[in-house]
């Protein structure tokens, strides 16, 4: 397998004002996006049941959104990147997403949470993606650490869900949606015009460039491999929590399953430049899904609640490891100028395509068999998406995309 070389042509940069003084606003756009998810998400479901909502209509408008998300991530990554208006794609999604948030306070009836529920999704799945691209457009160029700005988000999250935890009344609802409807409307949609964006004197030629990454057999394993651990993510997110209510837990320490998670994850993105200085990205990857076979699988085992709160710790190691990892490839498998869409791309099979899938599985698998089962068939899905990942050609060596030379050697283990 010898070493193969091929160079990118690439536009010269417009470089951004400022992107070194502005990682504040890195951290600060994670830590309320990221606490607005925490106000909604853990209780949208408790939401639409007191609306009246059966437990099928619930299961459908949970179902529905990952196949949006597979559409809207691509779709708002490629106009970013084809007109070069990052910043305004960026704010747009994040106002229409925070506003539309709002309309849960006059909407009832299936029919209509239904269209509102898929309309904010196709605003606000691609924003994680987006801001993830100019974030590590602004670390390549400062020397920064991403997982140093990623660590606000899990910050965010757990400092929300806990303080909303404390003050929610549990028949008013209203406050959720005025917490992240306004964060994100206001807040994130103001940060997102503060956020440096690089830009290309000319624009990409985004089918070229997807041609060239679709013929490379190590990005799609990546992308496939993405799409087997979103499916298994997802039926682990969704059905642990009743888990552990069905062997006998309680709605609080499903909560703080959930926080420990989310806790363990910043001392791990703190530490992520260094991890990412000893160790190639693939190996971080491999090691993260291997992680959560382990521990997903040990879930599936556990005969109380309290055995899941000592795992639930090592999901959030595990997991700041394997995202950093992915998305520090993502950007350096990039053609110049695509950054936010091969991001985006990711979003769409993790959070799209293997969501939808995930779901559906562990849905009927939680009728058929229980938690158990959901539990280790995630714990599969997780092992079948590493195998996918370590048999994908793994030499395919990316430098940052600003270098023009891009070298794949099937020696070097990247």
């Amino acid at each position: 397998m010898g070493r193969i070389t091929w160079r990118w042509s690439q536009p010269p940069l417009v470089q951004p004002q400022g992107s070194s003084s502005r990682l504040w606003v890195a951290k600060l756009y994670y830590f309320l996006f990221f606490g607005a998810l925490a106000g909604l998400v853990p209780y949208f479901n408790v939401y639409l049941e007191q609306q009246g909502l059966s437990g099928a209509e619930i299961g459908l408008i949970g179902s529905i959104p990952p196949l949006i998300a597979l559409v809207s991530n691509p779709f708002w990554g490629a106009v970013a990147d084809r007109w070069q208006i990052h910043q305004q794609v960026l704010a747009l999604c994040a106002l229409g997403a925070g506003l539309l948030s709002l309309a849960f306070l006059w909407t009832t009836g299936f029919w209509p949470l239904l269209l509102l529920v898929n309309i904010m999704i196709f605003f606000r799945a691609p924003v994680p993606a987006l801001v993830d691209s100019a974030v590590m457009a602004m670390v390549n160029r400062t020397g920064a650490a991403y997982g140093r700005q990623r660590l606000f988000g899990s910050l965010g999250f757990v400092l929300f869900s806990f303080g909303l935890g404390q003050v929610l009344v549990l028949n008013e609802f209203s406050i959720i949606f005025w917490l992240h409807g306004l964060i994100i409307a206001v807040g994130c949609s103001v940060l997102s015009l503060l956020l440096p964006m690089e830009k290309l004197s000319e624009p990409p030629n985004l089918l070229r460039g997807l041609q060239t990454l679709g013929r490379e057999p190590t990005y799609v394993s990546f992308l496939t491999m993405n799409v087997l651990m979103g499916a298994g993510a997802a039926g682990f997110i969704n059905f642990v929590g009743l888990h552990i209510l069905d062997i006998g837990g309680t709605q609080a320490q499903v909560g703080v399953a959930f926080a420990l998670n989310a806790a363990m994850e910043v001392p791990i993105m703190f530490m992520s430049g260094v991890l990412l200085a000893h160790f190639p990205q693939r190996r971080l990857i491999l090691v993260g899904l291997l992680g959560f076979v382990a521990v997903y699988f040990s879930i599936g085992l556990a005969s109380s609640p309290l055995l899941i709160l000592i795992f639930m710790p090592l999901l959030g190691f595990f997991y700041a490891a394997y995202w950093v990892a992915v998305v520090t490839y993502a950007n350096r498998a990039a053609p110049p100028g695509m950054q936010a869409t091969v991001q985006s791309l990711v979003a769409a099979a993790q959070g799209g395509l293997g969501w939808a899938l995930g779901s559906i599985v562990a849905g009927l698998l939680w009728d058929a068999a229980g938690g158990a089962a959901v539990m280790f068939a995630a714990a599969a899905m997780m092992l079948s998406s590493a195998l996918v990942f370590w048999i994908g050609r793994p030499g395919w060596k990316i430098r940052p995309a600003q270098i023009h030379v891009v070298e794949r050697n099937h020696m070097d283990g990247q």
